[in-house]
């Protein structure tokens, strides 16, 4: 009863499900051994192309149960997730596109397919075991509403782990490379925006930002909700922002009033051989067992990480961080600042004593286990951006282009040599972007000031690939804000490299340009609120994107169709840390949002 009264005042009706554990009439819960699930339909927010209403699920208990509960309430969801979504996202991997010219699609779709099924293997070791355990209680729900379900536990491990899997590849180029395969037909959907505001919020309140941008596969946006859990101690309830059949959390909030996030970071600082446990799950794991950011920060440095990620996140006391993380090093292997940069930039980057000294000079923390984290209180050292920015402009130009397309004739003759000379047309394409990298990457003083910009739209291509160091804009201890670049520039190091410029391409600009513009957005709230801003300002500024925005064409090009019927890629989620309540929208952004008052399911 509790339970339904909260779902009611959040807008929500409990909805009558059969249960097959207590043959009947449908009833408004599930059980299990005494523990309890429930499944929530809004009563005005609906998916403006289904017309299905948004859903919320309640479940409770040990991992198993937990498991099986949602297994039981939404296997049909589960089924879509594991099944449709898997096959589907990895074509977000490559251009299939430039592949099917070069006649790879096959190759690299397969390739790409074996490394998530396979390579996952090898992270479960790393994985909680509680998370593992509610895996398997989702496997066995769906396998009690549905005898015949299509839901296997290998492919509800591969729809958790796989992407770290594949990026740990993808990322540190090994397998890529040895098999010949351009980097130019490997594909990052790299976006995420992220934000704390906490004295800058009026009224006391903390709000934690957050805008997953991945791809839907055409399903996430028909099957994501929000997932309220209450675990078993010592294990805190926590609302998340998810799809059935993830363990982990694209968003999520504690009772506490903590919250966390995870940003695509591309750097080589990872371990295809051992990818670890990483993003969606690691969030999900410290939102259940962290009462701070700061304890958070300690259980994301201990993880057995193998993959590069940011992972926002902030608490009700005001404390925030962007926890800037690689792979985690050995025991008494030092950080390796320069071992991805290529030979030709060392000479124009800082020493290891420059480092030191810089770290003395701030108050700055040193990488410890693989991880930065840049917490609101940052002394940002602008050193590096006043020393050595302008040399890395100059030696992005003509003369680094020659090298690089000496690199790349190497590398495309392994590939002709691979695939008996299918990928020659795709030569001139290749060169022909590589040179556009590099029009237009001028230095200027004013692109770094605190409200500059190196590219002035999100069209423009003003930055030298990752071989820069990115200026903290930010300056207020209660602001704190992240796209997907390392802004440390110790961890900025790990990302200057051959592989990722080429990887990343123009994403480099655009990440940029998200972060220039979120600042000055931020920024400008609040000369026009002094007093903080309100929940109206932090919403509009985390869905500073939206096609019936300021940006109609960043996701609506031409304006093809209604703006209602773009789809979400991912979700956009405001958390009020204070009060404990997460406001979401996906689907399509003609939706409404849906919110959640996490306080009042317990």
């Amino acid at each position: 009863m509790r339970v339904e009264a909260a779902f009611d005042s959040d807008g929500f009706s409990v909805r009558p499900v059969m249960d097959p554990d207590s043959p009947g009439a449908p009833r408004l819960f599930v059980q299990k051994d005494g523990w309890i699930g429930m499944l929530a339909e809004h009563g005005s927010a609906k998916n403006h192309r289904t017309a299905r209403p948004k859903r919320a699920y309640y479940v409770e208990g040990d991992a198993w149960h937990r498991g099986y509960l949602l297994g039981l309430l939404a296997e049909q969801e589960v089924s879509r997730m594991t099944g449709e979504f898997l096959k589907k996202v990895i074509f977000a991997f490559f251009d299939s596109g430039v592949a099917q010219k070069g006649g790879l699609e096959g190759d690299i779709q397969d390739l790409i397919a074996t490394i998530a099924a396979g390579a996952t293997k090898s992270v479960l070791p790393d994985v909680p075991p509680e998370l593992l355990e509610e895996i398997k209680g989702i496997h066995d729900g769906c396998a009690a509403a549905r005898p015949g379900t299509t839901v296997t536990r290998e492919d509800l491990e591969t729809l958790n782990f796989g992407v770290d899997a594949i990026l740990a590849h993808v990322y540190s180029g090994e397998i890529f490379a040895r098999r010949g395969i351009d980097p130019r037909l490997l594909r990052t959907p790299i976006g995420c925006n992220a934000f704390s505001l906490s004295g800058a919020a009026a009224d006391g309140r903390h709000f934690f930002g957050r805008d997953f941008m991945f791809p839907t596969a055409d399903v996430f946006q028909d099957t994501a909700c929000l997932l309220i859990v209450s675990p078993e101690a010592p294990g805190r309830p926590f609302v998340s922002q998810t799809a059935p059949g993830f363990v982990g959390s694209m968003a999520a909030m504690n009772i506490a009033g903590f919250a966390m996030g995870v940003n695509m970071l591309a750097t080589r600082l990872c371990d295809p051989h051992r990818p670890g446990f990483n993003s969606l799950g690691l969030v999900r794991d410290c939102v259940q067992h962290c009462g701070s950011a700061d304890e958070a920060v300690g259980r994301v440095a201990a993880a057995q990480r193998g993959v590069t990620w940011l992972y926002p996140m902030a608490d009700a006391h005001g404390r925030a961080f962007v926890v800037e993380t690689g792979r985690k090093p050995g025991r008494r292997e030092l950080f390796p600042y320069y071992a991805y940069v290529p030979w030709r930039y060392r000479r124009r980057l800082p020493t290891r004593g420059y480092i030191r000294r810089m770290r003395r000079r701030y108050g700055t923390p040193s990488p410890r286990q693989g991880v930065f984290p840049r917490a609101n209180t940052y002394h940002y050292p602008f050193d590096y951006v006043l020393d050595w920015n302008e040399r890395l402009y100059k030696a992005f130009d003509r003369d680094w282009f020659v090298k690089l397309t000496d690199f790349l004739m190497d590398l495309i003759g392994a590939v002709v040599n691979l695939f008996c000379g299918r990928i020659r047309s795709l030569w001139h394409s290749i060169t022909t972007e590589i040179e556009e990298m590099h029009i237009g990457a001028a230095y200027e003083d004013a692109d770094f000031g605190e409200k500059g910009f190196i590219n002035q739209t999100w069209k423009d291509h003003n930055c030298p690939g990752p071989f820069y160091f990115a200026p903290q804009r930010e300056s207020r201890p209660d602001v704190v804000l992240a796209t997907n670049h390392p802004v440390s520039p110790e961890m900025r190091l790990t990302a200057m490299n051959e592989w990722i410029a080429l990887l990343t391409k123009a994403n480099v600009n655009d990440i940029q340009w998200r972060y220039d513009e979120l600042n000055r957005e931020i920024l400008d709230a609040l000369e026009r609120s002094p007093q903080g801003v309100s929940e109206e300002t932090a919403w509009d500024l985390v869905s500073f994107l939206r096609p019936d925005g300021r940006f109609p064409e960043y996701y609506n090009p031409g304006g093809a169709g209604s703006w209602q019927d773009v789809q979400v890629h991912g979700s956009i989620t405001l958390c009020e840390l204070t009060g404990v309540s997460m406001k979401s929208l996906f689907g399509c952004y003609g939706d409404e949002p849906v919110t959640v008052h996490l306080r009042r399911y317990f």
